[in-house]
């Protein structure tokens, strides 16, 4: 039996048992008010349900029926939770319009939730997810988010808010179960150098790697599979003090992949505490400079400038070539491949582009 059923196989009005025991021990509502001292109007409203039992009473109630006053207290604690819930049941109905804005069938593919194919049950379940009482605190807290973002995200995105919203707060409960210590700038920025030698490896050896180095820093480091329409790959935000570096895997390809990672790193090095950065987008001029930084900051860990110079003026980017410079600067080719897409240096349909990872990973 869930808690639920136990709360209404026993959520009986008090005034209902309180009525009975006084037929059972021949008493009038008027004999218990003398002798209890308690109006006759308080007594009656009692066993109609329109008052309360209090802690007063329950005491009284005690001393006149030999019934303990914790009874009386755990019945009407158990009818008005009971009232309560079968008011919120009835409330379901008026959000179902509101829970179809997400993506309940592929959330619960993902494990962001419990599949559940009556309306209401999906509402609960996402009120539940959110943390949230009703549709209005859901609006509050992310719609406050949502002028706070700064994003990098595909062109194809519209109202992202649901899908967007629902992301982010994957990212929150997962981060919660995280144990990290406190925040090393210092730490964090010797351990992106090793995070960088990682490129060469495959995500099921170096996703733990990233985890373990950005916790031994203070980070909080999450991949959370993305949902339709999200179009962003990647998200930085201060999380219960500590930095909270959350990516999709939107983008396939390993030089997007790490690219997102290098440039949301940026940002926690940023100290922008009371910011939420989704790569790329906003428009308020000191932003774009923080987004613009950070894209620097990406090109310049995966590819030092000199040696990109001196590599792009050769002018010339076979197959080959590629992989003698990604192996001189220790990077994977894929890589070196992206910055030559990116810089128009080759084409998306030559050879070269192949040499590109597609990760394929399950999250």
């Amino acid at each position: 039996m869930s808690k639920d059923t136990a709360i209404e196989d026993f959520a009986t009005a008090p005034g209902v048992t309180l009525q009975d025991s006084l037929d059972a021990l021949g008493m009038s509502q008027t004999e218990l008010a003398e002798r209890a001292g308690i109006s006759d109007k308080t007594i009656n409203r009692i066993i109609k349900g329109i008052d309360p039992v209090t802690h007063t009473t329950a005491l009284a109630l005690e001393k006149v029926l030999q019934v303990p006053a914790g009874f009386w207290l755990k019945l009407e604690s158990n009818y008005r939770e009971h009232l309560a819930r079968d008011a919120a049941k009835r409330e379901l109905g008026a959000f179902v319009e509101w829970s179809r804005r997400f993506p309940y069938l592929v959330m619960s593919r993902k494990a962001y939730l419990s599949p559940a194919t009556k309306p209401e049950a999906r509402v609960e379940a996402l009120l539940r997810f959110f943390g949230v009482a009703s549709p209005d605190q859901w609006q509050a807290v992310y719609a406050e988010m949502e002028l706070e973002l700064s994003f990098r995200k595909a062109e194809r995105t519209n109202d992202r808010m649901p899908v967007l919203s629902a992301w982010l707060r994957q990212g929150e409960l997962i981060a919660q179960s995280r144990s990290v210590g406190e925040f090393n700038a210092d730490t964090f920025a010797a351990n992106l150098a090793t995070i960088r030698t990682l490129t060469r490896e495959a995500p099921s050896t170096f996703i733990p790697k990233i985890k373990a180095l950005c916790a031994e820093a203070g980070v909080i480091y999450e991949l959370v599979p993305e949902l339709p329409g999200l179009g962003v790959s990647g998200v930085m935000r201060w999380f219960h003090g500590r930095p909270l570096i959350q990516q999709s895997i939107l983008f396939k390809t390993n030089d997007n992949y790490w690219f997102t990672f290098f440039h949301e790193a940026k940002h926690v090095l940023q100290m922008r505490k009371k910011q939420i950065f989704i790569e790329g987008g906003n428009s308020l001029p000191e932003d774009i400079k923080r987004e613009e930084e950070a894209n620097r900051f990406a090109g310049e860990i995966l590819i030092p400038n000199d040696a990109w110079k001196a590599f792009a003026n050769q002018g010339q980017f076979s197959s080959e070539r590629i992989r003698v410079f990604a192996k001189k600067i220790a990077i994977h080719p894929g890589i070196v491949v992206g910055r030559l897409l990116k810089e128009h240096l080759v084409d998306y349909n030559k050879p070269q582009a192949k040499l590109r990872d597609k990760f394929t990973w399950a999250v």
